[in-house]
């Protein structure tokens, strides 16, 4: 190659390299200008997340959230009252023979005082060991329920009374407090509840006052029946009162209304 040769191909070299770096300015500009644009979209989003945790976190302003209540009297109708007695002898046969004679005892007292034969059940009779420390065994419990149960609550008043008679007789009648209950609860609910709604949305308009438009609800939760004793009545508890004959069954609801 010549010296004219070599002197072209280097004017031709000098000629491209501008071009070179005229490509690399222009995919460099085009890199920063989308970082730019990346950057933008993710202050926008961040922006737009933050806002809608704002509103979602502050309360609205047009529904009001309130609590309606509802109760009745009630009488219980059914009585249940439950017991057991338990004999301790060195052998079964012994104790089963005097289990026998206590519970026939029991229940001919029950009898007497007013209640009737199929108001009483008797359980299975329950066998208990007992060892001593070297793991002989030296006597047998064994025990059984007794049972009273009736709709008949004014009768069995005078049936309470044959325990301190037992007693008194060497009979180990071994008595829990009597049960009453009322079993209308399933048919009663509905009628609260819907009494209970009614109630909140009375309460919910009288908080918002005659010139605010109640709309229509949001929600309504049904809170737990409560059965209590008069003078007593705890809303929503879920309390479940056994040990008085008339009672308060009572009902809450939690109501959420539009306003306008």
């Amino acid at each position: 190659m010549n010296a004219e040769e070599g002197a072209d191909i280097g004017n031709e070299n000098k000629g491209q390299e501008p071009a070179s770096r005229k490509k690399g300015s222009i995919r460099s500009h085009e890199q920063l200008i989308g970082m730019i644009i990346l950057s933008a979209a993710f202050i926008i989003g961040s922006f737009s997340v933050a806002s809608g945790i704002r509103n979602r976190n502050q309360p609205q302003t047009n529904q009001i959230t309130i609590t309606g209540s509802a109760a009745q009297a009630v009488t219980s109708n059914t009585f249940q009252w439950m017991a057991s007695v338990a004999s301790t002898q060195p052998t079964t046969s012994a104790a089963l023979a005097q289990l026998n004679g206590w519970t026939a005892q029991i229940r001919d007292a029950i009898i007497a005082a007013g209640a009737l034969n199929n108001e009483i059940s008797i359980g299975t009779v329950n066998v208990q060991p007992n060892s001593q420390a070297t793991g002989q065994v030296t006597s047998f419990t064994m025990s059984q329920t007794v049972t009273v149960q009736s709709s008949r609550l004014t009768a069995m008043q005078r049936v309470l009374g044959v325990s301190n008679h037992l007693l008194a007789n060497n009979v180990p009648f071994i008595a829990q407090q009597p049960q009453y209950t009322f079993n209308g609860l399933k048919k009663l609910r509905p009628a609260l509840t819907k009494e209970a709604a009614a109630n909140a949305r009375q309460r919910a308009q009288a908080a918002l006052g005659k010139q605010v438009k109640l709309g229509k609800p949001i929600s309504i939760t049904v809170g737990q029946v409560s059965v209590d004793a008069p003078g007593s009545v705890s809303y929503g508890s879920g309390d479940f009162n056994t040990s008085s004959i008339p009672k308060i069954v009572s009902v809450v609801v939690y109501a959420t209304y539009s306003t306008g």
